[in-house]
Formats: C-alpha cells, sequence, structure tokens
C-alpha cells in the first residue's frame, strides 16, 4: 500500500540525496526558527491527515486515526507532517458510545482554514490523507478550492479505498468497516488495540445496502459494515506478524503490516 501512496503522488519531487533532513518530519516538533529554514527554501510540501472517532467492532474507536500511513512516505517525498485531525463526520454510526460526530458546515470550515494556513505557511503541495469514508466529498471539494484560489497543488488520497485490489488479493474477498483489512492493518500498528475477546462472528456484522435494497437506518444495525455480504470477515487471529520477525525489514518506519498469506 504504501508503493501505491509514493506513486499516487504524481505531483511531488523526492528530497535530493544529499540534502540536510530536518530534525524532524512532524510539524509539531519544530522550532519556529527551523520552520522558517525549511519551509518553502528547502520543503514545499506538507502531509496532512484525517480521520474521525467512531465505532469500529471489536478494535479501537480511533482505528481511522491510528495507522501510520504519512509517517511511511514523508521523506521519500520531501515532507513534513501537519498535526492529525482525528474528528470527522462519523454520520450512522454516530450513536454508539466513544464516536464522536462533527457537522459537515463545521468540519469544512475548519479543515478549509487549516489549509488555507498551510498555505500561508509557504507551502505549494499539499497533500490530504483520508483514512474515512463519509468525508470524501467534502475533502474533495475543498481540496479543488484551496488549489485554485491560491494557485497551490492539492492531492486528496483516500488510502482505504487504495486498499480495496490488495484487500482482495491478501483475503480473497471484500473488506469493509472494521473488517479483516482494518483489523489486520491496526494489529500489525499496535495489537493491543484489537480486542479479540470481544469477537463473536459473524452476528457483528452487517452489509451496506445498496440504494436498490430499500433501506438504511442510524445507527445502523452494527459497527462491522461488509462491502459485500458474507465477506469481510476476519478469520485468522494472527494476522500481524511482530516487526521483529521480518526478513530484510527494519523495525517500525511505517511499513505495511504483513497478514495472512500476502500483505496489505
Amino acid at each position: 500500500m504504501v508503493r501505491t501512496l509514493m506513486i499516487s503522488l504524481w505531483l511531488l519531487l523526492p528530497a535530493s540525496a544529499g540534502a540536510q533532513q530536518p530534525s524532524s518530519r512532524s510539524m509539531d516538533a519544530l522550532n519556529w526558527k527551523e520552520f522558517q529554514q525549511l519551509v518553502p527554501a528547502k520543503v514545499k510540501t506538507v502531509i496532512l491527515t484525517v480521520g474521525t472517532l467512531e465505532a469500529h467492532g471489536f478494535i479501537n474507536n480511533g482505528a481511522d486515526n491510528t495507522v501510520p500511513v504519512a509517517n511511511a512516505i514523508a521523506g521519500d517525498v520531501n515532507a513534513l507532517i501537519a498535526p492529525h485531525i482525528p474528528y470527522g463526520v462519523t454520520d450512522i454510526l454516530a450513536p454508539y458510545p466513544g464516536s464522536l460526530h462533527i457537522p459537515e458546515d463545521a468540519f469544512r470550515v475548519y479543515v478549509r482554514a487549516v489549509l488555507v494556513g498551510l498555505v500561508d505557511n509557504g507551502f505549494r503541495n499539499i497533500v490530504i490523507l483520508n483514512g474515512h469514508g463519509p468525508q470524501v466529498l467534502i475533502l474533495q471539494q475543498l481540496a479543488n478550492e484551496i488549489s485554485l484560489q491560491y494557485k497551490v497543488n492539492t492531492l486528496l488520497i483516500n488510502w482505504w479505498l487504495l486498499c480495496n485490489d490488495i484487500t482482495r488479493q491478501v483475503f480473497g474477498e471484500d473488506g469493509g468497516h472494521a473488517t479483516n483489512e482494518e483489523t489486520a492493518m491496526v494489529q500489525a500498528a499496535n495489537p493491543k488495540l484489537v480486542h479479540w475477546d470481544l469477537f463473536t462472528g459473524k452476528d457483528m456484522a452487517t452489509a451496506l445496502p445498496s440504494p436498490g435494497d430499500g433501506w438504511s437506518a442510524t445507527p445502523f444495525p452494527s459497527t462491522m459494515l461488509l462491502y459485500t455480504e458474507g465477506q469481510g470477515l476476519p478469520k485468522d487471529r494472527t494476522q500481524a506478524i511482530p516487526e521483529s520477525n521480518r526478513e530484510g525489514e527494519g523495525a517500525g518506519a511505517g511499513q505495511p503490516p504483513k497478514v495472512g498469506n500476502g500483505r496489505v
């Protein structure tokens, strides 16, 4: 998946081999003097990650905020990482305990202000990595507006959607919300966030209805949402292989996890 994301960043130029590296890729960790020296003279690209907080079956509510995709690619595309936006448009799972829903109007105004702030600070390439489906259209519209108004490059990547083909390769079936692929990614990031003791099986999952099915519900009947009826239910409790056991790969670095019989 990381390779797919890097290919998708077509408007970005990698850092030159001899370029001085910043003390951190995280904007949170930089002093204002160092930031002033870096942007835009040495770094023109910023990655903004966006997720939400909502019920996810038997994994953590913040699953969309957990997987460190940005850390895996920032160095390769010479980008800084903006502070993460953890709250979003939660929609049909908002009534479940621990979930938090931001109304569309408020979300739009807030994210737009963040994007304008990044432009004002000198970034010319803004990459939005979104991990939550219901806010795709809003982010797409905002990215387009900011690009046209401020003459900067914007790129929206809905990275869970990019995983669809790889999910089918690895698991031999479709995934969904809080299902096989998301469970594997969270388990690779932090196994303690996957609560197998709470998993009871297919009774925890419901297939998303198509428009022709004639029904919808809020709250949705379950917090595990299948894209295809009968597909996506996690079956392998040993999905994640610890980083230290990988051949030829260093620990950490946000590498994609090995799961089951393949990779995500």
